[in-house]
């Protein structure tokens, strides 16, 4: 069998700490236990490894020729297990090392102008920011926090509710609707020119609301991107319908850069959420930051900015 198995690590603290001590009673007056039970742990180790470690008389300790070439590892990685243990202790009290963020690709500046001011105020911390639209596997990729929009699939994450829910509605230019005309149904989105931030095999699904009733769409998109900014600003180009934010389209509404289309139909609507691990100890840099953007991120909400550039 393999000694690896059987091997315990506190036995080999402690056959580290008698040979320091060139005592075997100093060592257990220390830890506050028998005498016997120290022999008896270091007995045990001697037996998981099968050799002699140490030779004791009455008088004195003496380690054999296997006890001094082992003892010379050991003392090493014990000293590294304590090194590691302050460390981590230190990264529990003083904000320091690397944290991980993923944000959505449209919330980029407005995460990155709060990231600035907490950077500001925690010099021993690093920030890596990642900008994806994508759904990513938060734990298999490594990251510390994440800000998604939409329904928060926490799992084994906490998740905390940064902005409410906007609505998403149906835009398109004047320029588009003159050309092409308005739907007047929701199965007339499907002879018209579309713009989707999701898409799959060159075809989108929309997921829309009329009163009580739940409809869902397909529609073969003119134009695909996977970021609300571009695909806002196709939409004012007149490349198509697309489905937005309503924060983000007020003031195109109201200087009749955009018209909402039907009027009647809405989207599946989300807020936008701040997750972080739900299990284990958050160190100083993550839970300082977590609790940062907590108390900075809700006042760039983008329905605030907007309805602050129409005043």
């Amino acid at each position: 069998m393999d000694a690896r198995i059987n091997l315990d690590l506190n036995d080999v603290a402690l056959f580290v700490r008698v040979v320091q001590a060139r005592s075997f009673s100093a060592v257990a007056r220390e830890r506050g236990v028998p005498g016997s039970t120290v022999s008896r742990r270091i007995a045990r180790l001697e037996s998981v490894l099968g050799i002699r470690l140490l030779e004791r008389t009455t008088r004195r300790l003496r380690l054999t020729d296997a006890g001094q070439a082992y003892f010379a590892h050991a003392e090493r990685a014990v000293d590294d297990v304590w090194q590691g243990t302050d460390r981590v202790r230190e990264l529990r009290k003083e904000p320091r090392g690397r944290v991980r963020v993923l944000a959505p690709i449209i919330l980029g500046a407005s995460v990155a102008n709060v990231i600035y001011t907490y950077l500001a105020k925690h010099p021993g911390v690093s920030i890596d920011l990642e900008l994806d639209e994508r759904r990513i596997d938060l734990l298999a990729e490594g990251f510390d926090i994440a800000i998604l929009k939409g329904k928060a699939d926490s799992g084994d994450f906490v998740a905390r509710e940064l902005w409410r829910s906007t609505r998403k509605l149906l835009y398109a230019s004047p320029r588009y609707l003159e050309a092409r005309g308005a739907p007047r149904r929701v199965e007339d989105l499907a002879r018209h020119d579309c713009i989707a931030t999701r898409a799959t095999e060159g075809f989108a699904t929309w997921t829309l609301y009329q009163g009580r009733s739940k409809r869902r769409v397909t529609v073969a998109p003119r134009f695909y991107v996977n970021e609300f900014s571009a695909a806002h600003g196709a939409a004012i180009a007149g490349v198509g319908i697309a489905m937005l934010p309503e924060v983000r389209c007020l003031e195109d509404v109201a200087e009749e850069r955009l018209v909402r289309v039907l009027d009647e139909v809405e989207g599946e609507s989300g807020g936008v959420y701040l997750l972080y691990r739900a299990h284990g100890s958050l160190t100083a840099a993550v839970r300082t930051c977590i609790d940062h953007f907590l108390a900075e991120l809700p006042s760039t909400d983008p329905s605030r900015v907007a309805h602050k550039r129409r005043a």
